[in-house]
């Protein structure tokens, strides 16, 4: 993943709040398993020992977005327990996948995480809870002096972080 896409994932994580946190991860995740397949496709055509970093970091990263999607389940619920399912079958097939170099393991994955994409973004839409990071500092950016420069400006509150 490009650094241009992780800011814009931190820049959006600061502006969430819990459901659109959910929303995030998993596009998080689908970033790095469109890393991985690209990965796959290049190590298809030339030496692979020259991706096999590349291709495990990107599995080991949308792991993680698993975990972090596993540990933040409530059991309380039933569903719980179903989604808990799901994210452990998507973890396997991604360890399967990191030793057979086939891309179908991680579309398997994809056919399971892209219906409860759908389903987080329509909870998502009728959420209207305040965002998680209640202090952020605001991030603008616009057109500065060139066609295809961007300029970010971080804007300062003097009410951020503890209240006395």
């Amino acid at each position: 993943m490009n650094k241009e896409k992780i800011s814009s994932f931190k820049l959006r994580i600061t502006e969430s709040n819990q459901t659109e946190l959910i929303v995030i991860l998993y596009e998080i995740y689908f970033a790095y398993l469109e890393d991985a397949k690209e990965v796959l496709e290049k190590m298809s055509h030339e030496d692979k020992g020259l991706y096999i970093d590349a291709y495990g970091k990107s599995l080991r990263m949308a792991s993680q977005v698993l975990r972090h999607l596993k540990d933040d389940l409530n059991f309380t619920y039933d569903i719980s327990a179903n989604l808990f399912s799901l994210y452990d079958f998507c973890e396997r097939s991604i360890a399967k996948a990191s030793y057979s170099f086939e891309i179908k393991d991680l579309d398997n994955t994809l056919k399971v995480m892209k219906p409860l994409y759908q389903s987080f973004m329509e909870v998502a839409k009728n959420d209207n809870s305040k965002p998680v990071m209640q202090h952020a500092q605001k991030v603008s950016a616009g057109y500065t002096y060139g066609r295809n420069d961007v300029m970010e400006s971080v804007g300062s509150e003097s009410n951020r972080g503890f209240f006395a």
